[in-house]
């Protein structure tokens, strides 16, 4: 029962990180293919199109080291480690999935209070389509689309994508629900 939880777990967690590594670098070649269309045939861009994309970028690659790390297809020196057995092979694995839970949530802890530190500083691309969306909508709220936190506060959430993907990870390698592969989210 707990292997078949751990494994749709595993798979709709794969699945969510792909999906959203695939949509931020979707949008990022939207706004930039929009933006250059733009520029050429109006003589014109959005101001937001130049930066923007930098900053969905660094969602895509939170999503993607999450994922890779979810389905062990990180980077990985394995000179050695074809050496050890099968055995130690496990408790490396075991061991390195503690070590990046643990750096997973310093890389959120860190990750917070640098947004929450220089969070509030404008972005300068992003400040006037911000007050734009603000005016637009009425909502007051929507100034933090043109301010630094949304888009330092990746880090964080990167951190939490990676520490839950570690974690998954290692329930997988502990309970043994096929840790060699995981579903590679229908892809």
């Amino acid at each position: 029962m707990f292997k078949k939880s751990l494994e749709k777990v595993t798979n709709t967690y794969s699945t969510f990180l792909a999906g959203g590594a695939g949509l931020s670098m979707f949008a990022v070649f939207l706004i930039i293919f929009i933006n250059s269309t733009r520029r050429y045939a109006f003589d014109k861009s959005f101001e937001w199109g130049e930066q923007l994309p930098v900053f969905l970028a660094i969602y895509g690659v939170m999503f993607g080291v999450a994922w890779a790390y979810m389905n062990d297809q990180h980077v990985k020196f394995t000179i050695l480690v074809d050496f050890i057995s099968k055995a130690w092979m496990k408790r490396l694995n075991i061991f390195v999935d503690f070590i990046m839970i643990i750096t997973g949530f310093v890389l959120m802890y860190s990750g917070y209070v640098f947004a929450a530190k220089r969070g509030k500083i404008q972005a300068s691309g992003l400040i006037n389509g911000a007050k734009d969306l603000r005016d637009f909508f009425g909502i007051d709220n929507l100034i933090i689309l043109g301010k630094m936190y949304p888009y330092q506060f990746s880090i964080a959430f990167g951190g939490l994508l990676l520490a839950l993907a570690a974690l998954i990870r290692l329930l997988n390698r502990l309970y043994e629900a096929d840790s060699d592969k995981v579903v590679e989210a229908g892809l």
